[in-house]
């Protein structure tokens, strides 16, 4: 099962397909970084940060969740995550990285971060798990 988020291309490159889970517990299914993406958030957040962790070699997975922020989505997706990494995407676009068990954010990009840069939250978060560092240190950004 793919996300309706998942196959968009707005930038033309190729389409990232990023399977949805209903129960990260599963044992069937790999450990993977969970992303929960608000419904209005905008597609192409989704598809950088899925792309920046699948280029690292580590795969993705939507975490469905009640609609909230960046950091709350964020939060709930670390807590549910086998590799206990989430990445929560906002209504906005805003980003938040974090890892289950650091209490505050480790990336935080606002709504309007450029792609490139919210490709590398991507990136940091498959950094965290693979245990190497991050790309520029603990980041929060603005635009």
């Amino acid at each position: 099962m793919t996300s309706r988020l998942s196959g968009v291309s707005g930038s033309g490159g190729p389409e990232i397909r990023v399977p949805v889970v209903s129960d990260p517990a599963d044992p069937t299914l790999p450990p993977a970084v969970l992303v929960t993406v608000h419904d209005d958030a905008p597609p192409g957040v989704l598809r950088e940060v899925c792309a920046g962790a699948e280029e690292q070699g580590i795969p993705t997975a939507i975490l469905g969740g009640p609609p909230t922020d960046a950091d709350g989505a964020g939060r709930h997706a670390a807590g549910e995550s086998r590799l206990e990494v989430g990445v929560g995407i906002g209504p906005d676009g805003a980003v938040v990285v974090r890892h289950a068990l650091v209490p505050d954010p480790v990336v935080r990009l606002d709504g309007g971060t450029p792609q490139a840069r919210v490709r590398q939250a991507g990136t940091d978060a498959a950094r965290i798990v693979a245990g190497l560092p991050l790309s520029q240190g603990r980041l929060h950004q603005h635009p």
